[in-house]
């Protein structure tokens, strides 16, 4: 025997409105995160700086990363699907300090969601060329003596990551004033995190200053800086260096009796690999796009120094 119609009709419209509630709340993230819902998304350029804005943002919040992780800020371009991210966005932290990816396309960025505000990380840092690292090329002699271009990779140096930390603080608390202690706290915490890594990083490399080490892609200029190690680079900023180049890299690593090269996932190494052939030695990945940056850095520390110790 069928139920009466009015009975149908009950259920149907109980249905219906139990739906139309849980679409509601998966739409607005109506649960309960322990912060208002000012704030929703916000979108970085690079995967080191995701750890910075979720750990002071705290989990209420989306974090979209442009550029994923083992893909190259030189050539990426943005997915649609990341785009219609972008046109919900309350933020976007743009690194600022000359990435690539930025420099083609924060424009068409911008013009996605020109309500969106636009936060600079490179604020307050100062932002310098190669040759002020005092970063070794030694291929010149192929006509190819540009090194004076901009180095993007500033957040390689935790004092630099301190400050854009800083800079997060600021732009989510003007964002969403109503969650300003949350915020607060939350960069305490990870402002500490970054003391006590880069402490051990220091004690890590100490014994090993002065000592250089070569890399295929010059992005560890910063970090070299703040520990007094030395970076030779393979490969110049979008440069491949020649055949004369590459035999001078390997005369200088014999001088310097390394035997390490050091490549990053997101470049074809096979001239490192030629280089370490060469002095019979190694190539170690060490990535400046992780996105787990305290422990990344430690990593890299370890590695470099374990090379410098195989090295003696």
């Amino acid at each position: 025997m069928s139920p009466p119609k009015w009975n149908l009709k009950i259920l149907v419209t109980i249905i219906g409105f139990s739906l139309l509630m849980t679409s509601i709340v998966l739409l607005t993230g109506c649960l309960d995160t322990g912060r208002t819902d000012d704030l929703d998304l916000v979108v970085v350029s690079i995967a080191p700086q995701e750890e910075v804005v979720k750990r002071i943002a705290g989990e209420g919040i989306e974090v979209v990363v442009m550029v994923p992780q083992n893909m190259d800020p030189h050539t990426y371009s943005p997915t649609p699907s990341q785009l219609l991210k972008v046109a919900r966005a309350d933020i976007y932290f743009m690194v600022g300090s000359g990435v690539e990816f930025e420099i083609i396309n924060m424009d068409t960025i911008k013009e996605t969601n020109p309500e969106m505000t636009i936060v600079d990380m490179s604020e307050g840092i100062d932002v310098v060329s190669f040759e002020d690292h005092g970063i070794e090329h030694e291929h010149e002699d192929e006509g190819d003596d540009d090194h004076t271009g901009t180095d993007p990779h500033m957040w390689l140096d935790p004092d630099n990551m301190l400050i854009m930390a800083d800079t997060v603080l600021g732009a989510l608390i003007d964002a969403d004033p109503e969650n300003e202690v949350v915020y607060m706290e939350n960069h305490v915490l990870y402002r500490g995190d970054l003391d006590t890594m880069r402490y051990d990083v220091r004690q890590e490399l100490s014994p090993y200053g002065g000592r250089k080490f070569l890399t295929y892609h010059p992005a560890w200029g910063y970090f070299a800086d703040a520990f007094n190690i030395t970076q030779l680079a393979v490969r110049e900023e979008g440069k491949e260096p020649g055949p004369q180049g590459v035999a001078s890299l390997i005369d200088q690593a014999r001088e310097n009796n390394i035997t390490v090269v050091f490549v990053e996932p997101q470049f074809d190494t096979s001239v490192a690999r030629q280089i370490a052939e060469a002095v019979e030695g190694r190539v170690v990945t060490v990535d400046p796009l992780a996105s787990d940056y305290i422990d990344n850095l430690r990593e890299v520390a370890q590695k470099m120094a374990d090379a410098f110790g195989e090295e003696e």
